[in-house]
């Protein structure tokens, strides 16, 4: 119980410390949903220290009715980082976006089919139900940035660097709390506690991760001018003519 005091206070310190650094570098007019859910995630976890103290009995329901809040902003801040990276949509190559409808529709119903397949230890019990539906979200959620940064890598597209931290941290949590959650859904209750330290350190590597990526400075990409284009493809034209005029010489 120690060590989950210790690690819960240590990421209640992280994440006021990352509120405070996208404030204080005005990152939130860039990812104002990336920053909503972060300042959520700050009280939630406030309340959640002060009621894990004082009102012990009301942690549950606070804390899993809380997720009915966090479900849509992580949906917001998916839909954040999938527009930063493709817009504009109309410079994607045909058929990116009917691919990438197609990929989530595919993780939908890997969803479902993990659902019916694996209903976890106590099939009908409304906490077994929640720790599926956790389970739901983290391959859903998790699938979701995998796909974005599959997609982007395939066809070249750069990220912004604290984009690209965002997508990163949320990768990284994701895939602990999908780890953590599916055994917690398998095997009960009573697992799922045992391992939460390792989802809270797995959310303590998203959060370190946030604040290395939103301390450094947000270069942005340039796009070169018509003058710069033209000079490029000027020189890389100049060995191809001097090859063809050789060739004529001789």
């Amino acid at each position: 119980m120690r060590w989950t005091w210790s690690i819960w206070t240590i990421n209640a310190v992280l994440q006021w410390g990352l509120l405070a650094l996208v404030l204080r570098k005005n990152s939130w007019r860039q990812h104002p949903a990336f920053a909503v859910y972060v300042a959520f995630c700050c009280c939630k976890t406030s309340l959640l220290l002060w009621v894990g103290l004082f009102a012990r009995p009301l942690y549950f329901s606070i804390n899993w009715g809380s997720r009915l809040i966090i479900l849509p902003l992580m949906i917001a801040v998916l839909v954040e980082v999938f527009a930063a990276v493709f817009r504009p949509y109309s410079t994607l190559p045909n058929g990116t976006l009917r691919w990438f409808r197609v990929a989530f529709f595919s993780l939908v119903l890997l969803t479902a089919a993990a659902a019916f397949r694996f209903p976890g230890s106590a099939p009908g019990n409304w906490v077994n139900t929640v720790m599926v539906l956790n389970r739901s979200a983290a391959i859903i959620f998790g699938g979701s940035f995998g796909v974005t940064a599959l997609f982007s890598s395939y066809f070249g597209i750069p990220w912004q660097p604290r984009t690209y931290g965002i997508g990163i941290g949320f990768l990284l949590f994701m895939s602990v709390d999908l780890f953590t959650s599916s055994l917690a859904a398998l095997y009960g209750f009573g697992v799922g506690l045992a391992i939460s330290k390792v989802a809270m350190l797995g959310y303590t590597l998203a959060l370190i991760t946030w604040l290395i990526y939103f301390f450094r400075p947000d270069i942005p990409f340039r796009t070169p001018t018509l003058e710069q284009l033209q000079r490029l493809q000027k020189a890389l034209d100049y060995p191809a003519k001097k090859a063809e005029s050789f060739r004529k010489l001789h």
